[in-house]
Formats: C-alpha cells, structure tokens, sequence
C-alpha cells in the first residue's frame, strides 16, 4: 500500500539522517524556548497563567485587551517562526541535499515566508470549505449533517493534495493550486491509507510516553519532547514525500 510505504519512507527519512535532524531543529527550538521564557519575563503571561482564570482576569484588569492579546500574538508569531525555520530548512535539505553545515540553520527568511503564504492560503481554501458545509448542515438539516460528515472527509483529501505546495516553496519553486491538484491525481485512496496509519502512530506514541511519565516523569518528559521533535519531522517529511514523489515523479524506497 503506498499510503504506508509514504509514511515508512518519511520516518526512515528521519531516523537515517538523524544527526543532520537534530542539526536543524535542536538550536532554532532553544532559541525559541529562550524567546518564549524572555516575552514570559517581560509580558507577565505564561502558559501556566493562561489555564489560571483569577490571574486571566487580573491581568485584563491592570492592562486591558492588549494586555493579553498582544503576549498571546507575540508567543504565536515566535512559534509559527521557528517551525517554519525548521520546516524549510528540512525541506531543502531533504530535496536539495542542503545539508547543515553547523548548528545554527540558515534563516531563508524569503522561503519562510513564501512557505507561510501558501500555508495561509491552503487554510483559506479549508476554512472556505468549512463555512460552506457549515451552512448548509445549518439549512438542510439531516442532509447537512451528511455534507458535513463528507466535508471531514473530503478535507483530508484535499489538505494532502495542496501541501506539495509547501515543499515548493520551501525550495523556491512555482506550484499553484490547480498544479498541485493535478499532480496529486489518483492519491485519493493513498491519503485515506497514510492519514489512518498517521493517527494510529500518534495514538500508539502517546500511549507509551503517557506510561513512561507514569513509571518515571523526568525521563517521559525527556521522551516526550524527543518524540514531539521526531514526529515533527516525520510529518514534514511526509510532505517532501508528497511533494517528490508526485511532483518530482521520485521513487519510494
């Protein structure tokens, strides 16, 4: 089934080229972790506050809207940077054999942003669709409800079909909506295959990293954050799979 052979292929992506995995993403996460707890430092909002309603509240009260809105905005923009710093770079290197040359990978900020552009307009093409379905499961009735069941999935269907625009833009290549869905012809029955078995591994890895914290908490805290960076990676990987196989016309292994 090729579905499965995409994602065996994308974790063997990962695990053969581990060292130049961690090369990539280990630096652009601290400097993340680092930018986090100094807006933490300055703004007052923690995660840890966000869950807390009395801290919430006082905060509103001393500073206002912006107060809580401009820390959550900044938190977002440096997460969605550092992912993107990560994603791209693993890209290039997976398509371009760009291999990091230290710790520290090259900031593409044009590809980045490229990368975000088509992201945002993948999710306006999605969120369309959602709006879509959700007046008409509002007006029809029962017969929405079918639409809406057919909308989840026909979402999926459509979500792996656009992300080959991802890894083009990473790479700074040309690939429109209508390319991409051309290119992505006949996948219908792969994506089901790769999106059953994406959410069967991410079940299986939460249930054993939710049993390593119950044996010893230090050492599942450690695994966890391992296992959130691999399968980062394995999904970005998926999609340079998408992305080469039916794009590219590239083999899997």
């Amino acid at each position: 089934m090729k579905g499965w052979s995409i994602f065996a292929h994308s974790v063997g992506m990962v695990t053969r080229n581990l060292s130049e995995a961690l090369k990539i993403a280990v630096v652009p996460v601290l400097i993340g972790f680092a930018a986090i707890v100094a807006l933490t430092l300055m703004t007052g909002l923690s995660f840890g506050s966000m869950s807390d309603p009395e801290a919430m509240d006082k905060m509103m009260q001393d500073g206002g809207m912006g107060a809580l809105f401009i820390p959550i905005i900044l938190f977002a923009v440096v997460l969605i940077i550092i992912e993107l710093w990560i994603f791209v770079s693993w890209h290039r290197f997976i398509l371009l054999e760009e291999y990091p040359t230290g710790w520290i990978p090259e900031f593409r900020f044009d590809r980045i942003m490229a990368y975000f552009g088509r992201g945002f307009l993948i999710g306006v093409v999605m969120v369309g669709m959602w709006i879509l379905a959700g007046l008409a499961a509002a007006v029809l009735g029962p017969l929405g409800a079918v639409i809406l069941v057919g909308a989840v999935f026909f979402s999926v269907i459509l979500l792996y079909r656009l992300v080959p625009m991802l890894p083009a833009a990473a790479i700074g290549k040309s690939l429109t909506v209508g390319q991409a869905w051309e290119a992505t012809k006949g996948s219908t029955g792969t994506i089901i295959v790769l999106a059953i078995v994406i959410v069967v591994a991410q079940f299986l890895l939460q249930v054993v990293t939710g049993l390593s914290m119950m044996v010893f908490a230090p050492l599942g805290i450690l695994f966890q954050v391992f296992v959130t960076l691999v399968m980062s990676l394995v999904n970005v990987s998926i999609l340079t799979t998408f992305y080469g196989h039916y794009v590219e016309g590239r083999e899997i292994d």
